[in-house]
């Protein structure tokens, strides 16, 4: 009898085990923190480009999960160090130092740091004549005049006293009068050369006269138009100094640590921005896509993208280290990649604001 029982026992303990690995799938905890337009809250429920791509990458998965906002990424990327989050879903940047403590995805978007300065709201363009390239020309149109006036004073000055008395310092500023007479209209009603020589040397600077006036106007107009509409700060070393701001915890705050910049950290994006258009900061270094888009629905705030990325990223989903989920996430990944679902979420959420 006791063989017989032994004998049952063997045989169903397959069974048993087969009962055992179908037990419930669990429900996945994702982690989101808000990054507008990648994460948001649209009336009441969570929107962006990473919800509709985790939503896509979960049903491709067969994946049952339930979102929870936090207030940060570092909060996160502590959750998943410490295994009480499954996944981490938003603006969240792929980097070395993230990758020492969690796992990520497969990149699903390029991204980068960038810089977001006040346009020249109440910026004078006559600031544009500080620039050393206006006082290098107005320097040679001085010489020029200069040189004029002397060459002409030297023809004119024994024939001609009237116009160009032989005294040095009258002669020479009658002479750069009739120079700069001749160089904005043309022609000067009480003083004029009488000798051929004179003449010939006035025929010259007004053909010349004509180009270099043009030339000098077009050039100072450039300059006080660019003074106004841009910005002076263009690269990470013109930060120097100066109060920059962007969001408490992120890789841009460990960016600009790491180039000697201690900036301001604040909660969100928005906030900073705001502080930006109020004048409390002079610039603002966060992620590119980010940074757009605050841009494209804010036109009021007079605030531009200026220079180029500072530093390349991609975004990913976060996962705890060595996680079993990312295998499969990648496979969902790489699949909507090649359907084109990802082309179709960039025209959606950044061909046009989406409110």
């Amino acid at each position: 009898m006791r063989t017989l029982l032994l004998l049952v026992a063997f045989a169903l303990s397959p069974l048993l085990s087969a009962q055992e690995s179908v037990a419930p799938a669990k429900k996945l905890t994702v982690l989101i923190k808000p990054a507008k337009p990648f994460v948001f809250d649209k009336n009441g429920a969570p929107a962006g480009f990473s919800i509709d791509l985790w939503k896509r990458v979960a049903e491709e998965a067969r994946l049952d999960y339930e979102f929870k906002e936090v207030a940060s990424v570092p909060a996160i990327i502590d959750a998943l160090k410490g295994s009480q989050a499954d996944v981490g879903c938003g603006a969240l940047s792929i980097t070395a130092e993230r990758e020492t403590i969690i796992d990520f995805s497969h990149p699903f978007y390029k991204s980068g740091l960038q810089i977001l300065a006040n346009g020249a709201a109440g910026k004078s363009p006559f600031r544009a004549f500080l620039k050393l390239d206006v006082f290098k020309i107005l320097g040679v149109l001085i010489v020029a005049i200069a040189v004029n006036a002397h060459i002409l004073w030297f023809f004119e000055r024994r024939k001609n006293p009237d116009s160009f008395p032989d005294n040095y310092v009258e002669g020479i500023l009658n002479a750069a009068w009739w120079s700069v007479s001749v160089l904005i209209t043309l022609g000067c009603e009480n003083i004029a050369p009488t000798r051929i020589a004179g003449r010939l040397l006035g025929v010259v600077w007004m053909l010349a006269g004509v180009a270099l006036y043009s030339y000098v106007t077009a050039t100072l107009t450039s300059a006080m138009t660019v003074n106004t509409l841009q910005s002076d700060i263009r690269t990470v070393s013109d930060l120097q100094g100066l109060d920059v701001g962007t969001v408490a915890g992120s890789s841009s705050a460990d960016f600009l640590n790491s180039n000697g910049i201690v900036p301001k950290g604040f909660p969100d994006i928005d906030s900073a921005c705001r502080a930006l258009a109020a004048g409390e900061l002079k610039a603002v270094v966060y992620d590119a896509p980010l940074l757009k888009y605050y841009v494209s629905t804010n036109p009021g705030s007079k605030l531009q993208l200026v220079g180029d990325l500072l530093e390349k990223q991609d975004y990913g989903f976060a996962l705890p280290e060595k996680s079993p989920l990312r295998k499969e996430l990648n496979r969902a990944l790489l699949k909507l990649t090649e359907e084109g679902y990802l082309d179709e979420l960039d025209k959606k959420w950044f061909a046009q604001p989406a409110l």
